[in-house]
C-alpha cells in the first residue's frame, strides 16, 4: 500500500478512536451527574428530617423537661419575675429554637417561604419571657438581614400588642 493511504486510514481511525472515547467520557460525565443529583437529594432529605426532628425534640421539651415544663407556664411572668432555675430553662430553650431558626436558614431551608419563619418567630415570642429572651439576647445574633427583619417584624408586632398599660 502506498504510505500516503496508511497515513489517512491512521489519522481516520485514530479520529474514530477519540471520537468514541469522548463520547465515552460524556456518557461517564452524565452518569456521574445524576448520581450527584440523587446525592444532593438525599441529603436534602435527611437534613429535613434532621431539622424536623430536631423541632419536634424542642416542642416535646416543653412537656418531657420537667424544668422546661414548670417554667414554661410562667413564661408570661417575664424572665426578671422567675427564679434562677426557672430562666436557665426557658434560656436554653429559646436559645434552641432560636438557632435552630437562624441555622435553618442559613443552610437555605424554606428560606422561599418567610411565613414559616413568621411563625416560627411567632412561637418562639409567643410570651412575655420570650420577647425578652429575642431582646436581651438573640437580637442582634440574627446574621441574615432578611431572617433579621422577619424576626424584628414579628418582635414589634408582638410587643406592640402586650405592652403594659
Amino acid at each position: 500500500m502506498d504510505t500516503e493511504l496508511v497515513v489517512a486510514i491512521a489519522q481516520i481511525t485514530t479520529g474514530i478512536a477519540t471520537l468514541i472515547v469522548g463520547l465515552f467520557l460524556a456518557g461517564q460525565i452524565l452518569l456521574q451527574r445524576k448520581a450527584l443529583d440523587r446525592a444532593h437529594q438525599d441529603a436534602d432529605r435527611e437534613l429535613s428530617m434532621s431539622s424536623a426532628a430536631l423541632d419536634q425534640e424542642l416542642l416535646m421539651s416543653r412537656t418531657t423537661r420537667e424544668q422546661i415544663k414548670k417554667s414554661w407556664g410562667k413564661r408570661e411572668e417575664g424572665l426578671d419575675n422567675l427564679d434562677g432555675e426557672e430562666v436557665d430553662a426557658l434560656n436554653v430553650y429559646f436559645r434552641a429554637g432560636f438557632v435552630l431558626s437562624n441555622t435553618m436558614w442559613r443552610l437555605g431551608r424554606l428560606k422561599d417561604r418567610p411565613g414559616y419563619y413568621t411563625r416560627r418567630y411567632e412561637a418562639l415570642m409567643d410570651s412575655v419571657a420570650g420577647r425578652e429572651y429575642y431582646h436581651r439576647h438573640f437580637r442582634q445574633r440574627v446574621l441574615d438581614s432578611e431572617l433579621a427583619s422577619i424576626a424584628e417584624e414579628v418582635y414589634k408586632g408582638l410587643e406592640g400588642n402586650h405592652s403594659p398599660a
